[in-house]
């Protein structure tokens, strides 16, 4: 007990200390942007998602091709398990009805183990193009924001978007915090296309 005492004369010096700003020392300049909204407003952003719209169009072209005939195929060995089932037909015709129903289910097996590698496979497509594409645009946004963040002489940038929701770094933000996620969408499409009328 007798420690408690000077612990408490210690944290308080302590915080008297902490409070001293050395003579040198200059503010910190902040600044905080939303890179979410900055990469939805981007112009670049719907081209590049038209382009992986599109080749997800396109894959799935190719898989519903490979499913039809897949479709035919169990089309096929229904019509092919009805003549085997009827016993009034002849007995070559089903036996060799049989013949044709078990290479069928066969090549249909393959076919079905070919349509789910190729679904796995555009699906990784798809999702490695998306990923790509963000990283190249947020690589662009990440560039526009160093050269705002060069020109006004800020140290340090916080994103108020991408971090998890449970992780979230910022939690307020005053309005003596700069916000640059406008001036950085401006700079970005500063160079857009003009669109028609």
């Amino acid at each position: 007990m007798k420690f408690l005492p000077s612990l408490l004369i210690a944290a308080g010096f302590g915080l008297v200390l902490g409070s001293v700003t050395p003579a040198g020392a200059q503010e910190l300049k902040l600044a905080v942007v939303d890179m979410q909204e900055a990469l939805n407003q981007y112009f670049k952003t719907e081209i590049e998602v038209e382009k992986i719209n599109a080749l997800a169009e396109e894959k799935r072209k190719n898989l519903d091709e490979r499913q039809a005939a897949y479709q035919q195929m169990t089309n096929q060995l229904t019509e092919m398990d009805t003549i085997v089932r009827d016993t009034a037909r002849d007995e070559k015709v089903r036996q060799e009805t049989m013949e044709k129903l078990q290479a069928l289910a066969q090549e249909r097996a393959v076919k079905g183990k070919e349509i789910t590698d190729a679904q796995r496979k555009a699906s990784a497509e798809v999702l490695e193009a998306r990923s790509e594409m963000e990283g190249t645009l947020v690589d662009e946004i990440k560039a526009a924001v160093k050269a705002i963040m060069d020109a006004q002489g800020l140290d340090l940038i916080f994103d108020k978007s991408f971090l998890p929701k449970a992780n979230k770094a910022i939690l307020f933000t005053s309005a003596n915090v700069k916000d640059l996620t406008a001036e950085t969408v401006a700079a970005l499409n500063a160079g857009a296309p003009v669109k028609p009328n």
